[in-house]
């Protein structure tokens, strides 16, 4: 007896347009079609290091890493073929990661800072002409 799902969920996350999980109808999917259902990698996402994480008949999860610029991709196809409730996160390159360390806090501190150094500017430049 063969068991077949109608339908699947993949979720996908991290540098992709539209991150979330979605079901799939088609038990054939690729990784490629779960990112494009995704809204594809934003132009952050690292394309060699996609991580691919699928749990096993134990519960145990297991961690792939998965070079989508390598043609040796398509010869492994338990990475290549996606399996119920995989999850697919691309990593965010170093331009991203390092972008992420200024926060909403550091942005308003460096935006006050900023102000108030052109006041103290604009006064000593009016008391300096007069």
């Amino acid at each position: 007896m063969n068991v077949r799902f109608k339908n699947y969920k993949i979720s996908v996350l991290g540098e992709v347009n539209n991150p979330g999980s979605y079901t799939l109808m088609n038990e054939q999917c690729t990784i490629f079609d779960a990112l494009a259902t995704a809204g594809d990698m934003t132009i952050y996402g690292k394309r060699d290091n996609v991580l691919l994480i699928r749990e096993d008949a134990t519960g145990k999860k297991n961690i792939s890493r998965i070079n989508l610029e390598s043609a040796s991709l398509l010869s492994n196809l338990d990475l290549y073929y996606l399996q119920q409730n995989d999850v697919i996160y691309v990593e965010p390159n170093r331009t991203k990661a390092r972008s992420a360390g200024i926060g909403a806090t550091e942005s308003i501190t460096i935006s006050i800072v900023s102000t108030l150094v052109s006041v103290a500017t604009l006064i000593f430049t009016i008391l300096n002409n007069n």
